[in-house]
């Protein structure tokens, strides 16, 4: 399957940081439909779909929030549908990885937001090192971070974090067929 991109990679490295924001904490919706996705693949056009739909409905901050509580953190009862922390075998490779990108957070208990923002570095940065962007792609994101991306569009119970989730696997596509990897 082919992906059009417009676009940018300053469009795209906007797009990626705001997948990590919604995924690291509930969103501002106002911040999510000002965003202009740069995959145009039909997936993606789905995933910013479902986006439009979460503003028109006026799906409440409050659900929101506790779809992503019920999605990234869990409680006592029931652990989180779709955590973002990497799997232990690959902490080490991550926190490594990181290491390696100015700025870049450490995974702490968001790998995946960490591993967003550092790739929406690495992009925004034109000499930075295509080594470390491509194993972080295909380390990181393209496993663990595809699975947790996954398991949000399937468990979401939210037009938000459904279309978050979906335009979020658009881009991660898009990042496996970059040419610049």
């Amino acid at each position: 399957m082919s992906q059009q991109v417009l676009g940018s990679p300053r469009a795209v490295e906007t797009a990626v940081s705001a997948v990590a924001r919604a995924l690291g904490s509930p969103p501002s919706l106002g911040a999510l439909h000002v965003v202009s996705w740069p995959v145009h693949d039909a997936e993606s056009l789905r995933g910013a779909a479902l986006l439009a739909e979460s503003r028109l409905s006026a799906e409440s901050p409050e659900r929101v929030r506790a779809d992503h509580r019920r999605l990234f953190v869990g409680d006592a009862h029931r652990p989180a549908v779709a955590p973002t922390a990497p799997p232990p075998a690959v902490a080490p490779s991550l926190a490594a990885l990181l290491a390696h990108v100015p700025g870049a957070a450490q995974p702490g208990t968001g790998g995946l937001v960490a591993a967003l923002d550092a790739y929406a570095a690495l992009l925004a940065d034109p000499r930075a090192d295509t080594a470390t962007r491509r194993a972080l792609v295909h380390e990181h994101l393209l496993t663990w971070g595809t699975r947790c991306l996954s398991r949000v569009q399937l468990g979401a119970q939210t037009f938000c974090y459904q279309g978050v989730a979906t335009v979020g696997l658009g881009l991660l596509r898009h990042a496996a067929d970059s040419r610049e990897l």
